[in-house]
């Protein structure tokens, strides 16, 4: 067949940015080096098994609770006009103490010189855990489909908002949720709260 190499990289120049809480504990791209910094949100109300002795050590690691869980994300982005296709993928499960999310670079660099917003979601502190003996968490599945959904709720307000620089440059009528493993559990579940 005559057909364009699906795999060569496309006509747009691209940025790269994060956006998270600016006070990780374990990742300057999401404390210092932050480009934008978001709100945390509660998780309380699905993450009940984040308690006790387990749940402490947790908390001392990632440096908050589950009523603080922040929107952290790497992104790469279009140069020019918008409207954008947004697309946002999650990691799977692995010990949470190893960060998988920089891992999707490779995917985020190609989309973006395709013309879409490529967001990596962190998600590692709802992973196991060496803090997890003798229990970590459990039925956090839920909040990682809910989490996805926060995310899409920053992206609807930065579009909207005049003083955003990805302002107007979303479309929200065009997105797409990728997960690999656990975190294609987490976009069936949050397909299904949506």
């Amino acid at each position: 067949l005559q057909l364009e190499d699906p795999s060569a990289d496309g006509p747009y120049s691209f940025q790269y940015l994060t956006y998270g809480s600016g006070n990780d504990k374990n990742r300057e791209e999401f404390a210092e080096q932050v480009s934008i910094k978001t709100d945390s949100v509660d998780g309380s109300n699905l993450l009940t098994s984040w308690s006790g002795f387990t749940g402490k050590l947790r908390t001392k690691y990632f440096g908050f609770d589950k009523d603080a869980l922040p929107l952290n994300a790497r992104v790469w982005y279009p140069e020019g006009e918008g409207n954008f296709p947004l697309v946002l993928i999650v990691h799977g499960n692995h010990l949470a103490q190893d960060f998988s999310d920089g891992g999707y670079g490779y995917l985020g660099e190609f989309l973006a010189s395709r013309g879409y917003i490529f967001a990596s979601v962190d998600e590692n502190f709802l992973n196991s855990s060496f803090s997890d003996i003798p229990n970590g968490l459990s039925g956090e599945n839920g909040a990682r489909g809910w989490l996805m959904l926060k995310h899409l709720e920053q992206w609807r307000k930065w579009n909207a908002d005049s003083t955003s620089q990805f302002y107007n440059k979303v479309n929200m009528d065009e997105i797409a949720l990728i997960g690999h493993s656990r975190g294609g559990e987490a976009v069936a579940i949050a397909a299904s709260f949506n």
